[in-house]
């Protein structure tokens, strides 16, 4: 992923919604290891979901959820890696 030096980019949103599509918790996100050139934030926030594509029941629909960020140190150019874990997490029923 591109993203623009000092600017807060998203990198990743995750909900866990019912088969209602309604609201059960905020998705864990943990960071493994932080970037070198930068910083990353977990946020919780109203996201859409998005299926990439697929045709899911809760596709397109806004819920609370959680987002990543990151952002690059001002004026740095070139790459820089973090790693991020979401668990996986059991069925709703």
């Amino acid at each position: 992923m591109t993203a623009r030096s000092g600017e807060r980019t998203s990198v990743l949103q995750n909900a866990h919604l019912n088969g209602d599509c309604k609201f059960i918790d905020y998705p864990r996100v943990d960071i493994v290891e932080q970037p070198k050139h930068g910083r990353t934030e977990i946020i919780h926030q109203p996201i859409v979901v998005d299926s990439g594509g697929k045709k899911m029941k809760c596709d397109k629909v806004k819920a609370n959820g959680v987002a990543v960020y990151y952002t690059s140190h001002p004026g740095y150019v070139g790459s820089d890696k973090f790693i991020l874990r979401t668990p996986k997490s059991a069925a709703a029923s």
